[in-house]
C-alpha cells in the first residue's frame, strides 16, 4: 500500500528545504523522549556491555556452538548505528488536533504531503547506496518500559535488523501514527568491522575450557578495550543535506488552522514563487479548517 504520509515542521525547516534546498535529519539517541531507542542508549558502560554480551551469548550460543563471532559483530553494528543513523519522523494521519498542538511551533506549524514510494525512492537517489543505507518503516507502540531491554534485543533477534529498535516506541505515543525514515552513514562502517576484529582475535583459545560467565567477562572486557570513542561535539546531532529536487516527494504543503491569515497567505505565495523559479510542481494545500464549522 502506497500510504500518504505527513510531516509537520516549523517555518524555519520549511524555509530551509523550498528556500536553501537543504533537508534536515536527526540522531535519534539525541531526542527528548530518552525511550527512544532505549537499547542503544544503555551499550556504554561495562555493565551495559555486559548485560547485552550476555543476552547476545544465550542466544548465539544455541544457534553456533563455540562460535563467538556474531556477539562482537551485532555489538558493533549497534554501536555503529548508534552514532551514524539520523532520522525523520512522517505521520500515516492527514490532520489530528494532537498533531497540531504537539508539533504547532506557535501555531506556525506547516505540513508537508508526500508519499511513501515517492519519499523513499527520492532519498535513495539522494543519499546514494555505496555511502547510505535508507529505510523507512512504520513505527509500532508496543513499548513496556519494564522490560524494555529484554523486548529491544528479542526485536532485533526476530527482524534480523539491527535499527529495530528505532522503530518501536511506548503506547503513550501512539497518536502519531509514525513512519519513520532512517539514514545510516556508512562512512566509518570499516572501524567497526576492525573493532570486532580485534575483539574475535584468537578468542576460541582466551575462552576455552572457561565457565559460561568467565565467557562473558572476557568478550565484555575486549569488546570495551577495542571500541572506538564517537561521541563528538552536539552538532553533530544534526545532519543538513542537500535536498535535491523537491518536488520528486513533495506534493502537498498545509498552514496550521490557528495562524493568521496574513501568515498563510506568505506561505502561499512562497509556495507560488519557488514552484515558478525552478519550473516545478507543489500544491498549496491552504490553511487546515479543522476547527471550523461547515
Amino acid at each position: 500500500m502506497n500510504r500518504e504520509l505527513y510531516r509537520y515542521v516549523s517555518f524555519e525547516d520549511f524555509i530551509n528545504l523550498v528556500i536553501n534546498n537543504k533537508v534536515r535529519f536527526v540522531r535519534p539517541s539525541s531526542w527528548k523522549d530518552e525511550y527512544e531507542g532505549y537499547l542503544f542508549s544503555h551499550m556504554e558502560t561495562p555493565e551495559d556491555v555486559r548485560y547485552i554480551v550476555k543476552k547476545m551469548y544465550c542466544m548465539f550460543d544455541k544457534l553456533f556452538k563455540d562460535d563467538y563471532d556474531e556477539i562482537p559483530n551485532n555489538y558493533f553494528k549497534m554501536w555503529h548505528s548508534k552514532w551514524f543513523t539520523y532520522a525523520q519522523c512522517w505521520s500515516k494521519h492527514s490532520e489530528t488536533d494532537a498533531m497540531w498542538k504537539c508539533y504547532s511551533y506557535g501555531d506556525r506549524a506547516i505540513r508537508l504531503r508526500t508519499n511513501e514510494d515517492k519519499l523513499l525512492a527520492h532519498t535513495k537517489k539522494n543519499f546514494k547506496e555505496d555511502e547510505f543505507i535508507v529505510y523507512l518503516k512504520e513505527v509500532n507502540y508496543d513499548l513496556d518500559k519494564n522490560f524494555i531491554k529484554e523486548q529491544q534485543i528479542a526485536q532485533m533477534k526476530d527482524s534480523k535488523l539491527i535499527l529495530e529498535p528505532y522503530f518501536h516506541k511506548r503506547p503513550a505515543f501512539e497518536h502519531e501514527g509514525e513512519y519513520r525514515l532512517l539514514i545510516v552513514d556508512n562512512g566509518w562502517y570499516s572501524a567497526a568491522i576492525l573493532s570486532s576484529k580485534g575483539v574475535k582475535m584468537e578468542i576460541k583459545e582466551q575462552v576455552k575450557g572457561r565457565s559460561e560467565e568467565e565467557i562473558v567477562n572476557i568478550i565484555t572486557e575486549r569488546i570495551c578495550a577495542n571500541r572506538k570513542n564517537w561521541n563528538r561535539p552536539k552538532e553533530s546531532n544534526v545532519r543538513i543535506e542537500d535536498a535535491g529536487d523537491i518536488s520528486e516527494f513533495i506534493e502537498g504543503v498545509m498552514v496550521h488552522p490557528e495562524a493568521p491569515e496574513w501568515y498563510a497567505i506568505m506561505v502561499k505565495e512562497i509556495i507560488e514563487n519557488v514552484c515558478k523559479e525552478r519550473k516545478i510542481n507543489i500544491k498549496f494545500d491552504g490553511q487546515s479548517e479543522l476547527y471550523k464549522l461547515k
